[in-house]
């Protein structure tokens, strides 16, 4: 409870250190109003042992807030079906198997590429308009790259582009209402679910504005899914080039269902892409020699022309791109962790835990920034993250237990848009450092950790034009 704990839980990633600081690589912590007994892990070989008993439908935590609009404020149109984040059972499986085909397949990402890297392209000329006479971004700069992703995001959940990249959105247009709506559910499901349930005696004035939120989000989702199936021929011949959108409603024509996974897309997808976005660039920024590394690599792979597209042999191809990403990954990680309440009896780090009785967090982010798992933890070295026989001054990343580095998560529900966050971010990177040299001119940025480790100071990246 806020100013009464001992412990600061303002911050998760500061919290969940300070746990491990002081009672070791398992805890335990009971009697939580309104909630099962928590059971933190930081310890990789007992992560292991999480994933291994997470069972063949494996519960996650559920985020009871958003169950409760979908089952009691809008049973008419969820009818019964919450979507692949608080779905559980055989029907969760049903979905995810629908959801997997398309968002899994490397062939499908690679379709988006070109499309994606479009995006990107318009993104950076919103940055040469944004900079202001110290050639800066404005302090809201976080919020423009917030739009580029759930521009990608929409092209891939909506096979539409919503218009996110206009720079004075209107703020009653279908892009600025998703913004705010995405980035609001995010907060509040944060109070809502994590915090004392004081919604479920009461309602709050929080649980109001979640409703209105997830209306606002449904009411756009809808629009553009009915829109978009109309002008496909779900009879006609499958073609290797269908989009993701095409592939879900040829496998569940119910458009309810395909609007369900297009809002769980976006969802679990734009806050975490772009903050983790925010990371890498930042990282490359703070560290120029890096940045000079990457920008050789891709001036000698990407095509000179900047009207030509990126493919995904361009992307293949860039090796030390990936290892910059997974390196800013590593350091300032999006998410937490994962959750799951396991569904059988099992031991953990020696002790028994009794099925359903416990949600077990999954810290790997506090792993990150120990030595004993990445030497030189607090240094960005992205050469870490290449191949073995390829220079590097400390330990490879490929040495460190394989169940230390999750950042999204492992086994049957992880992040089913993995691949294609990695593309995104990687076009984005690809043309912002072709484009411009990015410098950090400002003491270092604060993050917070609550539901995501997200920036809490102003984004005032120096952007130089390379040309010049």
């Amino acid at each position: 409870m806020p100013y009464i704990s001992s412990w600061d839980t303002t911050d998760f990633l500061k919290w969940s250190k300070a746990m491990l600081d002081e009672y070791g690589k398992i805890v335990k912590i009971s009697n939580l109003p309104g909630r099962k007994d928590m059971i933190m892990v930081f310890d990789p070989a007992v992560i292991a042992e999480v994933f291994k008993n997470e069972g063949p439908y494996p519960v996650r935590f559920k985020f009871e807030a958003v169950h409760y609009f979908r089952e009691k404020i809008r049973p008419d149109f969820y009818d019964g079906f919450e979507g692949i984040f608080n779905e559980a059972g055989e029907s969760w499986l049903k979905a995810r198997l629908i959801l997997n085909q398309p968002m899994m397949t490397v062939a499908v990402v690679n379709i988006y590429v070109p499309k994606v890297d479009q995006v990107s392209k318009d993104f950076v000329k919103l940055v040469k308009a944004l900079r202001n006479e110290k050639m800066e971004m404005p302090d809201n700069f976080k919020n423009e790259i917030f739009k580029w992703t759930l521009e990608s995001i929409s092209l891939i959940a909506y096979d539409t582009r919503l218009g996110c990249l206009k720079q004075n959105l209107d703020k009653d247009s279908d892009a600025q209402i998703m913004i705010d709506s995405i980035d609001n559910i995010f907060e509040l499901t944060y109070d809502l679910d994590l915090k004392i349930p004081f919604w479920k005696v009461f309602p709050t004035k929080t649980l109001k504005s979640l409703i209105d939120s997830s209306e606002n989000m449904l009411r756009i989702s809808q629009k553009y899914v009915e829109r978009a199936s109309a002008k496909f021929d779900l009879d006609a011949p499958g073609t290797s080039d269908m989009s993701v959108l095409q592939r879900i409603l040829r496998l569940d024509p119910d458009t309810k269902r395909a609007v369900i996974m297009g809002m769980d897309i976006l969802f679990g997808g734009v806050d975490t892409t772009s903050n983790t976005a925010v990371s890498v660039l930042y990282c490359l920024a703070c560290n120029p020699d890096k940045q000079e590394k990457l920008y050789q690599e891709l001036k000698s792979i990407v095509p000179a022309d900047p009207s030509e597209n990126l493919t995904s042999e361009h992307l293949a191809k860039s090796k030390y791109l990936r290892a910059c990403i997974k390196e800013a990954m590593r350091m300032l990680p999006a998410p937490n962790g994962t959750i799951r309440t396991l569904p059988q009896d099992a031991i953990l780090g020696n002790y028994f835990i009794p099925k359903d009785r416990a949600d077990v967090w999954v810290f790997n982010s506090t792993l990150y920034m120990l030595d004993e798992h990445f030497p030189d933890a607090d240094k960005y070295i992205p050469e870490r993250w290449l191949r073995e026989g390829e220079s590097c001054p400390v330990r490879k990343a490929s040495e460190a237990h394989p169940y230390t580095f999750l950042p999204f998560g492992r086994g049957l529900r992880q992040c089913p848009g993995m691949r294609f966050a990695y593309m995104e971010i990687e076009t984005l990177v690809v043309r912002m450092l072709l484009e411009y040299k990015l410098e950090w001119n400002h003491p270092p940025v604060k993050f917070l950790s609550r539901m995501l480790r997200t920036a809490v100071s102003p984004l005032n990246f120096t952007v130089l034009d390379r040309n010049k």
